[in-house]
């Protein structure tokens, strides 16, 4: 699995970003809630989740020009 950040407003134009990869699916759950709770909430600017390798990054503006 890897680990993301991605915007927590939802925003377009905002790209996501690679914590980490490879990861095993346990502990990317507990690394995910860790940084959800740390550096995460409503109001963070950044929503961290795990997803599968596969998964492919947003680009934010950089998938529109």
């Amino acid at each position: 699995m890897k680990i993301i950040s991605t915007d927590n407003f939802a925003r377009e134009s905002v790209a996501d970003t690679l914590i980490a990869e490879n990861v095993h699916d346990y502990y990317a759950k507990e690394i995910t809630e860790f940084l959800q709770a740390k550096y995460g909430g409503e109001n963070a600017s950044r929503y961290y989740k795990a997803v599968a390798d596969d998964h492919p990054l947003w680009g934010g503006m950089a998938e529109f020009v």
